[in-house]
């Protein structure tokens, strides 16, 4: 296990991951960043924000997944050292949408627009949600369901910003860059930035994509 990557300071990372089939063995999942401001949080705090983060997605995006896509937990990490809050949710929330799942490499693509040019392009999300009947034949995703999802996450993300705990807020979403071939750097061939940074998003910005995306280079492969 390499060395943990160079802190950015007052900078959350999300990691939420939930099961496709409601299968232990096949999971999903997301990572999000977000600036906070105020008192740094402490392991408890960091927990009642992933809380905070696992109720807002039983609001808002459980309606977009069929029951046998869950949300299993939520862990919430202060990069600002290695030795910073971090703290959990752990559950089960299943999704509530009347339909059958979507194939595991699927997904629904937000895309963020972003002035910065880097090998990886801008920030993306790769969400599993949908089912077969929001399929607009083998290539899209049907108008409509394009369209509730970006309402939905946007909804998602705006229920987050702002939201305040043991002193800390959510003051914004956006991503956190550790690669780039800025100056100084580690040189060839990963180019770890010396100094990571925080990019705030627009989360009006986020936009659903109706082309259907792959994620066959996100799903591990089972072990016999």
């Amino acid at each position: 296990m390499g060395a943990p990557l160079n802190p950015i300071a007052n900078c959350l990372r999300v990691f939420m991951e939930g099961l496709v089939d409601n299968n232990d063995v096949y999971k999903w999942g997301n990572v999000l960043h977000f600036d906070y401001s105020g008192t740094s949080p402490s392991n408890a705090t960091c927990g009642t924000i992933a809380s905070q983060i696992a109720s807002q997605w039983s609001t808002h995006m459980a309606p977009e997944c069929p029951s046998p896509t869950h949300l299993t937990s939520v862990t919430v990490t202060d990069l600002t050292s290695t030795s910073a809050g971090e703290g959990s949710w752990l559950g089960d929330d299943p999704g509530t949408r009347g339909d059958d799942s979507i194939p595991s490499n699927a997904a629904m693509l937000i895309s963020y627009p972003s002035s910065t040019r880097y090998k990886g392009g801008h920030p993306r999300t790769y969400l599993y949600v949908l089912g077969n009947a929001d399929l607009n034949g083998a290539a899209l995703w049907a108008s409509a369901a394009v369209t509730e999802v970006q309402t939905h996450w946007q909804a998602f993300l705006n229920a987050l910003v702002g939201y305040s705990t043991g002193g800390t807020t959510l003051s914004a979403f956006g991503f956190a860059r550790y690669r780039g071939k800025y100056l100084p750097n580690g040189g060839p061939p990963h180019y770890y930035l010396t100094t990571p940074f925080f990019t705030s998003i627009a989360v009006s910005s986020a936009t659903a994509i109706a082309e259907i995306a792959s994620q066959r280079r996100r799903v591990g492969r089972r072990k016999a």
